[in-house]
Order: structure tokens, then sequence, then C-alpha cells
């Protein structure tokens, strides 16, 4: 395995999005029985900007919004923000979510706080390849990604 195929492995994509729940749920069966967490129905970033749902679904560990609104307008549209699979670390890291909602910029507030999800995910990903590194390739990859990430 090459240094470059180990970093990509180990990079945690990019937010992925679909163009409506009845996507997003049909993309993984896990999703459609899982019991869902809601984390607030008025994340927006403008006083007039479009709404948005968030919620944590238990079998994936995703935590997702939903845009709502007219189709027209990009009502529907979904997008996973991060990956935990505790709900306690979830609680955790969106502790105040409740007073943040329907607030100015209150969606750039959960996305931040949704970055934080991905880093811890990323940094234990590093160290689960560092610590099983058999070859010196992959621990180099490792000591790569690991700068990239500082």
């Amino acid at each position: 395995m090459t240094g470059m195929t180990d970093r990509r492995r180990l990079r945690q994509p990019l937010p992925t999005r679909y163009g409506s729940l009845s996507d997003f749920y049909g993309a993984d069966p896990r999703r459609v029985d899982s019991r869902e967490l809601d984390v607030g129905l008025w994340w927006r970033e403008d006083a007039d900007g479009p709404l948005h749902r968030a919620a944590w679904v238990n079998e994936t560990g995703e935590l997702y919004l939903v845009r709502l609104g007219p189709l027209q307008e990009g009502g529907g549209e979904v997008e996973v923000l991060a990956t935990v699979a505790e709900r306690d670390r979830l609680e955790s890291v969106l502790e105040g979510w409740r007073e943040q909602c329907g607030g100015a910029r209150s969606l750039t507030w959960l996305r931040e706080r949704a970055d934080r999800l991905g880093e811890r995910v990323r940094v234990a990903q590093l160290k689960m390849v560092a610590t099983g590194a058999a070859t010196g390739a992959t621990l180099t990859a490792a000591t790569a990604l690991a700068l990239e990430l500082a």
C-alpha cells in the first residue's frame, strides 16, 4: 500500500449531500428504522435565510441537516455534517444548542461544532494507523497526514 493510498483512506470525506430525505434514507437502509435525536428545527444564517432541521441518526452516527422549504428553493436537500458513534460525545460537543438554534448565524455555530466531531474522527483514524503501522510506508503516510491536519 502506498503513502498516497493511506492518506486518501484516512481523510474524512467532505460533507455528503443528498437531493432529498428519500435519497438520504434510501442510500443506507440502517437509516430507515433507526431512532433519531432531534437537534433543532430552526437553524439559519440570516434572519430571513432558509431554515434547516438537524438530527442525529443512532444506527449510523450521522449528524445531518435538511433544508426546509419549497423544492424549487433547495428545500429537502440533506447534508451530512459529521459522524459520531457515541451520543454522549455528540451531546457534549453540541452543548448549548437549544440556546443557539434560531438565532442569527446559528447554522455557522452548528457547522463549527460539527467540524470538531470530524476532527476527532480523523485523529482517531490516524492513531489507529500509527499504532498498527507494520511498514515504514504506512508510518510515513500517517506522519504526513498528521502534518496536514496540524
